[in-house]
């Protein structure tokens, strides 16, 4: 069981607010995307903080939506209460930061401040695509997202607002419930790229000389090594390796085969989020008797993906006469 102190206490209740927050009669109602409530005056919360989008240079920088269609980054605001924007979101956002500016993760608590970090910005922008409609030239076709689809958000908002009070972890694969990776980045100290993986509920973000990729999957893919694909954690790489690296994680994001069933429990003073154990989709028994928690590799998927993230041809990742599948990490494996 690991616990975060140094949060205050708070007597308000952290999983009602998570429970509201994903409930999709507020989502539609656009009421405050962490606690539920009513949201204040003003544009509301940026997914994208503005020191990020003034660090690298992002307020006319466009991102790609789900229906292919685009959005400045600047405009990329959700509705928030002014208490949660200037409370526990700005402390997040203070101590991402300087783990941004330094260039690595250093400790477990940097660890889980990236964590509730990107779980805010992944939750974030599906709130904003439930608020957009999918084709503007026919509005009978609804939004991007539907309001209710962010229930499936919920364990991602209860990492995000596990900030609001001291919380104790207890994980089955690590010390959190959630995938999370980083690698220092070779490349220019000023380069921002993103990527996302909406059904593995994955996101990934080169931030300078920073790489992170980030799942909420209670984390399964530690399963398979802590340190990520080849154990690479932590390792300097180029630019496109870590899109590499991050299509690998979105890969397996969207294979995974099955969950995790939690025993929560808060009281005015703490929050404890525990894993109790797997729970699969499928079923499925593999070879050696244990039960299937991952759709096997897709070698075509990857390298599609790959190509997509990293901007290269298909071609370096996969041989398409053979079906081999190759790696521009062969200088770190």
């Amino acid at each position: 069981m690991f616990e975060v102190k140094g949060s205050a206490p708070h007597n308000d209740y952290v999983m009602a607010k998570v429970e509201r927050a994903v409930d999709g009669a507020n989502i539609r109602a656009r009421h405050c995307f962490v606690c539920g409530g009513p949201p204040s005056t003003g544009v509301g919360e940026h997914v994208f903080p503005k020191w990020l989008q003034t660090r690298f240079g992002l307020f006319d920088e466009r991102l790609t939506l789900i229906n292919g269609t685009f959005i400045p980054y600047r405009s990329l605001t959700v509705p928030c209460c002014a208490e949660c924007n200037t409370g526990f979101l700005s402390r997040i956002e203070t101590e991402v930061q300087e783990v941004v500016e330094r260039g690595y993760v250093e400790t477990s608590a940097d660890r889980l401040s990236v964590a509730r970090w990107m779980s805010k910005i992944l939750v974030g922008i599906l709130v904003k695509e439930t608020a957009l409609l999918l084709d503007r030239k026919d509005p009978t076709l609804g939004n991007i997202v539907t309001a209710d689809f962010i229930g499936e958000l919920a364990h991602c908002q209860l990492i995000l607002q596990s900030a609001r009070k001291p919380t104790r972890f207890g994980a089955l694969h690590g010390t959190f419930p959630f995938t999370l990776y980083w690698y220092r980045i070779d490349g220019p100290d000023n380069d921002f790229d993103l990527s996302t993986d909406i059904v593995g509920q994955s996101i990934a973000m080169r931030v300078g000389k920073l790489g992170l990729a980030f799942v909420n999957d209670g984390g399964l893919q530690m399963i398979h090594g802590e340190k990520g694909p080849y154990g690479l954690e932590g390792l300097t790489v180029l630019p496109h390796q870590f899109g590499e690296l991050a299509a690998r994680v979105h890969t397996k994001a969207s294979l995974r085969d099955a969950t995790h069933f939690y025993l929560n429990s808060e009281t005015p003073t703490h929050l404890t989020i525990e894993q109790q154990d797997v729970r699969p989709f499928t079923g499925t028994m593999l070879a050696g008797g244990e039960i299937q928690v991952f759709l096997p590799w897709d070698s075509l998927m990857f390298a599609v993906r790959a190509a997509r993230v990293t901007r290269l041809e298909e071609s370096v990742f996969m041989d398409t006469t053979t079906g081999h599948e190759m790696t521009t990490l062969t200088n770190l494996i």
